[in-house]
């Protein structure tokens, strides 16, 4: 069995991700995967994603690592439920912010918790009303293409 990730939020700017293990294993959470339903990635960009908030549980002796490119970002004992909230002291954590994020479960026991990421670059938003007005087409970047008049008709 494998670290199960469940969104919770997404937005244009906002992630919060719930994280379930019961085993000793890791599991990935991919940056590409954050789109919201309003964005797309940016062609040829990087997805670049800040940890801003962390909260976790688990049982007596549990164990929990979050890492980045083979680098601990936290480590704790969940059993103390710790929480981390950088926002609160006007920070956020960018340490490998490109690589994707890795859930560490080092022990055999249950553990879970939150993560509130911010997406800090890497996506277009395709709500683009005060560049493209009534042209605009929410399902695409840019303007709508199959208006009379708009900006991209040819």
């Amino acid at each position: 069995m494998a670290v199960i990730f469940t969104t919770v939020k997404n937005t244009n700017q906002e992630v919060i991700v719930h994280f379930d293990t019961v085993a000793a294993e890791s599991g990935t959470l991919a940056l590409n995967t954050l789109g919201a339903t309003t964005q797309e990635l940016h062609s040829g960009g990087t997805p670049t994603v800040n940890i801003v908030k962390f909260v976790s549980t688990g049982q007596l002796g549990a164990g929990l690592r979050i890492t980045r490119g083979g680098k601990n970002i936290i480590a704790c004992a969940p059993e103390n439920a710790p929480v981390l909230d950088l926002n609160s002291i006007g920070i956020s954590d960018r340490t490998n912010n490109t690589a994707d994020i890795v859930v560490v479960n080092d022990v055999a026991k249950p553990v879970t918790g939150y993560l509130v990421l911010r997406k800090v670059a890497g996506w277009d938003t395709k709500v683009e009303t005060a560049t493209y007005g009534a042209y605009d087409d929410e399902t695409r970047v840019g303007a709508s293409t199959t208006m009379s008049g708009s900006p991209d008709k040819v």
